[in-house]
């Protein structure tokens, strides 16, 4: 998922800080444009852009940066597998820029403005000049513009997530919010499933009708923890279209209660844990729509807990990928 919230989480510590961005990629790499990382003034180092292989060599052009108080590129020529000019060698047969940039206090608290608006699940273009080093603009889909940006930006680049405009100079991302899964059953067997979501960058809210299960302690990973029948559940929870739901509570008439009360709500991803069988007898009918996944996850045969996890996990990826471009489209369209 996002490189960024792992940053966002760290704007508070105190001390310098210097955020890498790839700004472009030639050829291939370990990661794309957008992918980012933050280098702390104290040597920490949070999230990655390559598999190791840059992090060292581009740890001693941040702290320069980071002493300078500056904007910086630095470009990287993988291609070469006996290339050592910078160290590495590593022949990943790609050429990939970098933009280095001091987290100062206005870009610090813009960030933190840019936690908000993900927070309130609104997607927020970045631009930044790579011309004039450190000029930038954040484009919320709703809401004011805000950053440090003299000019007109353009306005015909929304087809794609990431990128360079290369006659104008101008780098761009959009910044989307976390995927929420929406998990209705909070049973031993989910721990597994809840924790690699979290982990992979899903926003997981999880729902049971046992306090004693639903809860905190069970389950610390979990963003929302909401007590309640399925049909308190489906009136509290404001379904998104991006939103996706596992509903594996095991327990027949609550699986069903709340996969019919879903049957209204526009969401991406509905998968049912269990046989197609149970499924067709859930929705009392012959055949399951297509828009739900049954049985949910990858076929690959898993077995227990941690690997069913793995395949549930593996779907839901395989979904947000696949889709991505299309909710930008309409993030976009409907901005302009």
């Amino acid at each position: 998922m996002e490189d960024i919230y792992s940053i966002l989480d760290v704007i508070d510590r105190p001390g310098g800080k210097v955020l890498a961005t790839i700004i472009d990629v030639e050829g291939s790499a370990y990661k794309r444009e957008g992918s980012s990382m933050v280098f702390l003034e104290d040597g920490t180092q949070i999230g990655m852009i390559s598999a190791g292989c840059l992090e060292e060599d581009l740890a001693s052009k941040a702290a320069e940066v980071l002493k300078k108080g500056t904007v910086a590129t630095v470009q990287y020529d993988l291609s070469e597998e006996t290339d050592f000019t910078w160290g590495q060698g590593t022949g990943c047969n790609g050429l990939i820029t970098i933009l280095l940039e001091s987290i100062d206090d206005r870009l610090t608290a813009d960030l933190k403005k840019l936690k908000r608006y993900l927070k309130s699940n609104i997607p927020v273009l970045v631009l930044k000049k790579i011309g004039d080093l450190g000029e930038y603009l954040f484009l919320p889909r709703e809401g004011e513009p805000f950053g440090w940006w003299n000019d007109d930006f353009p306005d015909d680049f929304y087809e794609a997530r990431s990128g360079m405009i290369q006659e104008q100079s101008i780098y761009y991302h959009l910044y989307l919010p976390k995927p929420r899964l929406i998990v209705f059953g909070a049973g031993p067997d989910i721990k597994p499933l809840v924790t690699l979501a979290a982990k992979t960058g899903f926003s997981v809210l999880l729902c049971d009708w046992r306090s004693e299960f639903c809860e905190k302690e069970n389950f610390p990973e979990a963003d929302r923890h909401i007590v309640g029948f399925p049909c308190e559940i489906v009136a509290k929870v404001n379904f998104l279209p991006t939103d996706f739901i596992v509903i594996a509570s095991h327990y027949f008439q609550r699986d069903q209660e709340f996969l019919l009360n879903l049957s209204e709500k526009k969401v991406r991803y509905v998968g049912v844990l269990g046989p197609r069988e149970r499924t067709k007898r859930l929705l009392r009918k012959q055949k399951i729509p297509d828009w739900i996944h049954s049985p949910v996850g990858l076929s690959i045969g898993a077995k227990g807990p941690e690997e069913i996890a793995i395949s549930i996990l593996a779907e839901l990826i395989d979904v947000w990928r696949k889709t991505v471009q299309q909710v930008i489209g309409n993030v976009w369209a409907a901005s302009k």
